[in-house]
């Protein structure tokens, strides 16, 4: 995996995540509750480095939210999935008064998640990314060509120009940009979340983030 990190530090920063939230694939033998290593995740929260969101990424709620919360993600990671979940229940939760803005990280690990990643932001091109996003996270097994093709048609987006943007180059630049900037940020797995730039690591519990955001907004 490229990183910040030489080759065999960044092998074994990884494999060192491989039973944590932060990690592509969960492990077998345990339960979801037990993927949440704190002690790990609490390291990696200490390293990473927060930064202002950039402006062109697709977000939901208001520019001048009292809070932002910045997702970096993998479509084809199961626990970036659970973190899915966890947004959408902050949104229900604080509504406009948390805005929510969405970073791609698609891991190497995962084959189809680059994919993935450009057809949501050639979604976004045509004002769906959202609902993209929630379609991909629903069905992480359904992520090849053929069958982002069809969800396109299924969401009533203009196929053709849906096609015509995954085969360009600009949304893999884009996704180009959002990589070198997590790797300068020093972003080791998904998902990571910052909450006006306090970092967490991994698919936490709800309480975790209502803690951090109730804090922010008594500020």
């Amino acid at each position: 995996m490229k990183s910040f990190l030489s080759a065999g530090a960044a092998a074994a920063a990884f494999l060192g995540l491989s039973a944590l939230a932060v990690a592509g694939t969960p492990s077998s033998s345990k339960s979801p509750d037990d993927c949440d290593d704190r002690p790990r995740a609490e390291a990696m929260e200490k390293q990473v480095i927060p930064a202002t969101p950039r402006t062109d990424a697709p977000s939901l709620g208001s520019a001048d939210a009292k809070v932002t919360v910045e997702v970096w993600s993998d479509f084809e990671c199961p626990f970036c999935a659970r973190g899915a979940e966890t947004v959408k229940a902050l949104r229900e939760k604080y509504g406009d008064q948390v805005r929510i803005v969405f970073r791609q990280n698609p891991l190497p690990a995962h084959k189809n998640a680059r994919l993935a990643a450009i057809a949501a932001m050639a979604a976004h091109e045509q004002g769906k990314f959202w609902e993209f996003h929630d379609a991909l996270f629903a069905n992480q097994n359904a992520l090849d060509r053929a069958s982002l093709e069809a969800l396109a048609g299924k969401l009533n987006l203009d196929v053709a120009r849906f096609r015509r943007a995954l085969d360009s180059s600009t949304w893999s630049n884009y996704l180009d940009t959002e990589v070198a900037e997590g790797q300068r940020r020093r972003l080791a797995g998904t998902p990571t979340f910052f909450v006006n730039g306090k970092a967490i690591v991994g698919a936490r519990q709800m309480s975790v983030f209502e803690e951090t955001i109730d804090a922010e907004l008594k500020r």
